[in-house]
Parts: C-alpha cells; sequence; structure tokens
C-alpha cells in the first residue's frame, strides 16, 4: 500500500507539482497579525505578566530589533513593547524574499472539497514550523537570537492556520491542479463589487481603512470584549503543544470544508469577470468566524509562548 500511495504521489508531483510548489498564500492581512498581536500582548499581561520581561529582554537580540524599535518609538513601557510584539506578528510577512523567509511555513493545505482521494497529501510545512520554533524558544540552550526569530515565527504562523484557507483547498473539474487555497477562485460581494479571489476575500475580512493601526485599534479591544479569554472561548484539548498545533490546523481544515468549500462560494471561477456573488448572509457568517478566529488565534499565541518560557 505504502509503494502504491508513493507511486501515486510521484506521478501527480511530475504532472502537477509546478502548480503544487508555487509560493503559497499570505494568510491574514499584515494589520490582522498586528491585531492577533495586540491580543496576545494584552492576555499575557493579565494572566503572567512576568512573561512580558522575558519577551523585552529577548527581542534585544533579533536581527531587525531597530526596526521593530522604531515603530514604536513615540511610546514607553508595556505600551512600546505592545507595539513591538505588534510588528513582530507580522514580521514573517515583511521579510518575505530574504534569507530569513520561510515560505513553507504559512500553510499546510489538503483537500478538503472535491477529489480528495487524488490528492490525499498535504502541502508545505507549517506544523513543521509551529515544531522547530516551539523547541527553540523552550530551549534553554537556544541563544537570544534564535528565540527571538523564533517568537515571530509563533506568533505569525498560530495566527496563519487560524484561517481556514490556510489549512484546505479545493480539488475539481474547475479547479484541476487545485484552486491554490482559493488564490485561483474569484467571487465578489455585491453585483457590481470588486472580484477578488477567494483568500483575498478571507485574508481581509476584518481591515480597516485609514492608517496601519486602524484594524488592531478596532478589533483588539473589541474582541476581547465579545470574546473573553478562559475555556468558554477556545476548543480545550489534551496533549503536549505540538500535538495542540495539528488540532488547531484540524479546526480550520474542517471550517473551510463546512464554510469555506460551501454554498455560493463553490461557484466560484477562475475567470474574475464571471465571479457569482456571494450573498450577504454567507458574508456575515465569514465575518463573525473570522473574528472568532482571529480573538482564538491571538490567546493561543500567549498560551503558546508561556508554555515556552515558563
Amino acid at each position: 500500500m505504502a509503494k502504491v500511495d508513493f507511486i501515486r504521489k510521484s506521478i501527480f508531483t511530475i504532472i502537477f507539482g509546478p502548480l503544487l510548489t508555487i509560493a503559497p498564500a499570505q494568510a491574514w492581512s499584515e494589520e490582522t497579525h498586528m491585531t492577533t498581536g495586540a491580543i496576545a500582548f494584552d492576555t499575557m499581561a493579565k494572566i503572567k505578566p512576568s512573561i512580558l520581561d522575558a519577551i523585552e529582554d529577548i527581542i534585544t537580540a533579533h536581527p531587525h530589533y531597530d526596526q521593530l524599535l522604531a515603530n514604536a518609538a513615540k511610546l514607553e513601557g508595556r505600551a512600546r513593547l505592545r507595539m513591538m510584539m505588534q510588528w513582530m506578528a507580522r514580521w514573517p510577512d515583511d521579510i518575505r524574499g530574504t534569507h530569513y523567509s520561510r515560505p513553507e511555513w504559512h500553510t499546510e493545505l489538503r483537500v478538503i472539497y472535491g477529489r480528495s482521494w487524488l490528492w490525499p497529501f498535504r502541502n508545505q510545512a507549517a506544523l513543521e514550523g509551529l515544531d522547530i520554533n516551539y523547541r527553540l524558544l523552550s530551549d534553554p540552550k537556544s541563544s537570544k537570537k534564535q528565540k527571538a526569530i523564533a517568537l515571530c515565527w509563533l506568533f505569525h504562523v498560530i495566527g496563519d492556520i487560524q484561517q481556514p484557507l490556510h489549512a484546505g483547498h479545493q480539488l475539481t473539474s474547475n479547479f484541476p491542479s487545485t484552486d491554490r487555497a482559493g488564490l485561483l477562485a474569484y467571487i465578489r460581494k455585491a453585483s457590481d463589487g470588486e472580484r477578488m479571489n477567494l483568500h483575498q476575500y478571507w485574508d481581509r475580512m476584518l481591515d480597516e481603512t485609514g492608517p496601519v493601526m486602524a484594524t488592531s485599534d478596532k478589533w483588539a479591544p473589541a474582541l476581547q470584549k465579545q470574546w473573553a479569554y478562559g475555556p468558554q472561548t477556545m476548543t480545550s484539548y489534551a496533549g503536549n503543544m505540538q500535538q495542540q498545533f495539528s488540532l488547531w490546523l484540524d479546526e480550520s481544515a474542517i471550517l473551510a470544508r463546512k464554510i469555506a468549500y460551501s454554498g455560493s462560494y463553490l461557484k466560484a471561477t477562475s475567470d474574475p469577470k464571471d465571479a457569482p456573488k456571494i450573498t450577504l448572509r454567507e458574508q456575515k457568517i465569514a465575518f463573525e468566524l473570522s473574528k472568532r478566529r482571529v480573538v482564538t488565534g491571538g490567546y493561543r499565541i500567549a498560551d503558546t509562548v508561556i508554555s515556552a518560557l515558563q
């Protein structure tokens, strides 16, 4: 059986490999990642404030510390650290194309709609990225520079995997080489609305217009008020952090199958001019789900960092 799977994977990779290995999508906008960073800071400040001293010490060794500090130059004390943590959460997107970039860590995709039997394998390696960086952060032998970089990756990838289209995509007759997590599948919000790909639709769900801080200024406090940190906010699982990471990814795959690839979304087209309109009800569900996933991501970042550093 293993030999059959290997042969099937090899043949499929030869035929479809170029499309399956294209650089993965960027999850959540930079502004939304900053929101998860703010929520993570607020959570740590409430439940384990001493951990912030450790983070503040570690990030002084970050290779781009001067830039992180410059982004918070007008602030002092904890407010400065809070701002820096927001920029840390988006850092893995900001350094794409440099030697620090690891594009395979942003997603871990499986076919969750259509011909899953044809490609029962996963693409990309978010879980590997989480495991590597959690181990670096929790290892007392790691250098401060290693820990500083690992912090940024944990902030970012934990946020990434809450987004449903970073866990699943479709493989159908309309998208025979997958829709690349929605990047090739176009929809619109209104009859005369802007055409956008399905991935962009989810990534920018909570984006506010205006300054870069507009999104996190609005949503970080609002989401924590709507869903306070606690067992009622997040599904609790048994197991170590690596097992938790896997289950969080499974959650998103289920949400991708049940919501992101259902109803009008399944009418998405490869040609933007034929993009179907998503119903108001579907838009509202996606909006509310995005809010819940973003706040959950912020809380899970806090839990992970506390676990690694305590």
